[in-house]
């Protein structure tokens, strides 16, 4: 591991008399390719003690609902079963981890965390730190970036042209995972979970959690589902990756909702594409346009939610000139108003947007280049661009299966100019880039989505009885 991941937080006292070393494990949802378990490893053998992997679910985390966990909990089953295999406690308890983790410090020897970008996220560890006795070890590795965010830069960057020479100068250098160290100490130490994982849908049910958005009737959550569509992606579609902005095909990787509960790496993918590129299996050109995504456009959104305070608030999340042109066009007339309502409902005029809508609704995912275009719609027809950010943030958080994620914030500030440059001025957007109905119809076979998406929700609602 790259030194450069690793923040001590705390020294510690090698006189603590310890039972375990405990990981809580957060961000990074995975056994492989996670460097803060691997850290967790080496300094449990170093004083020959067990290994407690803790995990709290807790039921009021943000925004988050019945889909989400679901996901989120398909992936945990899988980490569970791997970690004992390798002789390591796994332990699950229900409640806010940041208070449900406390009792397990006094007999820790020490603590390794992984870091957290996002403000509650910040203040979840905070908590844990401030409450931590002065002879505990604690360690934060960032495990979840090919470039730790404090490394790749120290500042909030303008836009992908800023941070994409930093990342390409040091990237690989963080090419720095080799293997699951073993664990010396496989003691079972017995520590009781809230839950054994093998009926996740009893849980789930057990849970008091918002049901009011159902599982993804497509996207199963997992490293297995991850790795098994990934490997379809470098088969079958990777050569294609170029034309992968067009919503008629279907040429993307899907790995979005993975990273984003940390069940599989963005390094173990880039792994992956460089063993491919070796073998002379990629096209340079897809290489680097993936590459491109997974590496300057990620760690871009990371960036920004890490340095840039009101990331979430649409007075502080954009640009200067972007606020300037909203004010100047704040009184455009606008050609079509929809309340929430209309919009999540898929009730407007426009037969692509209501695609898109029912994308997300349905399945928790909705194709890249529509997300572009389902936001800027939105802009175009709520009565303000506060209101349009709201309900944007609000329909992404709800229905995304990676939702609430650096990516999403980064990219609806980009749909209000963040990241971007100011355009030929307009109607309505000022000078916001624009989006519109018959740039769809020029540039793709629209209409295929179309069909693919009614075939979708139709499908879904007969097996649902036409619950979301």
């Amino acid at each position: 591991m790259n030194i450069n991941r690793l923040k001590q937080i705390q020294i510690g006292s090698s006189e603590k008399k310890a039972s375990y070393v405990l990981y809580w494990m957060q961000q990074s949802q995975r056994v492989h390719f996670n460097h803060a378990l691997n850290h967790a490893i080496e300094i449990a053998n170093q004083v020959n003690l067990p290994l407690v992997v803790f995990f709290s679910i807790n039921p009021n985390y943000p925004d988050a609902n019945l889909r989400h966990f679901k996901f989120m909990l398909e992936g945990l089953k899988e980490v569970k079963h791997i970690l004992n295999n390798f002789g390591i406690n796994f332990l699950l308890k229900i409640g806010k981890p940041e208070e449900k983790i406390i009792p397990f410090l006094v007999d820790a020897y020490a603590l390794v965390m992984d870091q957290g970008y996002m403000r509650h996220q910040k203040v979840m560890r905070q908590y844990v730190i401030d409450h931590a006795n002065q002879d505990l070890r604690i360690d934060m590795v960032d495990t979840d970036l090919i470039i730790p965010v404090h490394i790749a830069s120290q500042k909030a960057e303008y836009g992908a042209y800023t941070i994409r020479p930093k990342i390409k100068k040091i990237y690989q250098d963080y090419r720095d995972f080799k293997y699951i160290i073993v664990l010396k100490n496989k003691q079972d130490l017995k520590i009781e979970s809230d839950n054994d994982l093998t009926q996740i849908d009893q849980f789930l049910f057990s849970l008091d959690i918002d049901h009011s958005v159902q599982p993804s009737p497509i996207y199963k959550g997992g490293y297995v589902k991850a790795v098994k569509l990934f490997t379809e992606f470098l088969l079958n579609k990777v050569n294609h990756y170029e034309n992968s902005n067009d919503p008629s095909t279907n040429y993307t990787s899907l790995m979005s909702m993975y990273l984003h509960f940390g069940q599989i790496s963005s390094l173990d993918l880039l792994e992956r594409l460089f063993l491919n590129l070796n073998q002379g299996l990629i096209e340079g050109s897809a290489f680097d346009s993936y590459v491109e995504q997974l590496l300057i456009r990620r760690e871009l959104a990371f960036n920004y939610v890490y340095y840039q305070d009101g990331y979430d608030r649409f007075e502080c999340m954009t640009e200067s000139w972007a606020y300037k042109t909203m004010n100047e066009h704040i009184t455009d007339r606008r050609d079509y108003l929809y309340n929430l309502q209309e919009i999540e409902q898929a009730n407007t005029h426009d037969i692509y947007f209501n695609a898109a809508m029912n994308e997300m609704v349905y399945t928790g995912y909705m194709h890249n280049y529509m997300r572009m275009y389902w936001a800027k719609k939105i802009i175009e027809w709520m009565p303000t661009y506060e209101q349009a950010y709201q309900a944007i943030i609000y329909l992404n958080n709800k229905y995304f299966i990676d939702g609430r994620d650096p990516n999403s914030y980064a990219g609806v500030a980009w749909c209000f100019g963040k990241h971007d440059r100011a355009w030929t001025e307009r109607k309505v957007f000022g000078k916001l880039r624009y989006m519109n109905a018959n740039g769809l119809e020029r540039k793709f076979n629209i209409l295929t989505y179309v069909e693919k998406i009614n075939e979708i929700k139709s499908k879904y609602k007969i097996e649902n009885n036409g619950k979301i």
